[in-house]
């Protein structure tokens, strides 16, 4: 007597639907670890951003009633840097391309006018001087950019000073560049 075949295909469906079903599940606990979560004291947070305008909202209760308190967060805590007397900043950039010695500055302030005088020296000698304008940028402000032939100027740590000037405001930056 022959032996009867059985056909499983009912099998590869059963397991084709399983596979459909865990995809699901795990596709909705992934969004759901990447959309908003609620925090223990109620405010809404975001995973991987940080938002500084959101509110705090706490629950007052007076005379039996209750009545959301919303307070507005603070963004900034501190002094203004438009309001300082002097101006600041910092050397975001030194370093040499080809054979050009490229300085960058950012100022803290938001300026539209005004200038960078760069000089460069080693041991109190000057090897280079330089001005460039101040260009304003969204909320600060930078130096024009300083791009210095590397011929000009000797081989080691050298001493920076850039002096901004505008409106009746100074400041000094000071930093090294080495050749």
């Amino acid at each position: 007597m022959p032996k009867r075949k059985r056909n499983f295909r009912w099998a590869k469906w059963l397991i084709l639907l399983v596979l459909i079903i865990i995809v699901i599940v795990v596709t909705i606990l992934v969004k759901n670890s990447f959309s908003n979560e609620k925090t223990s004291d109620g405010n809404k947070t975001t995973t991987g951003t940080t938002n500084v305008d959101d509110k705090k909202e706490e629950k007052v209760e007076q005379d039996g009633e209750s009545e959301l308190k919303k307070e507005k967060v603070v963004q900034y805590e501190g002094e203004s840097p438009n309001k300082s007397e002097n101006l600041t900043g910092l050397i975001s950039y030194t370093g040499v391309s080809g054979d050009k010695l490229l300085i960058r500055v950012n100022i803290d302030q938001y300026l539209q006018s005004g200038t960078c005088a760069l000089t460069i020296s080693e041991n109190n000698v000057v090897y280079y001087t330089q001005s460039v304008a101040i260009k304003e940028s969204v909320t600060t402000s930078t130096c024009d950019g300083f791009e210095i032939p590397v011929e000009k100027l000797p081989t080691g740590d050298l001493s920076v000073e850039i002096v901004l000037d505008s409106n009746d405001k100074s400041g000094t930056i000071t930093g090294k560049a080495r050749i």
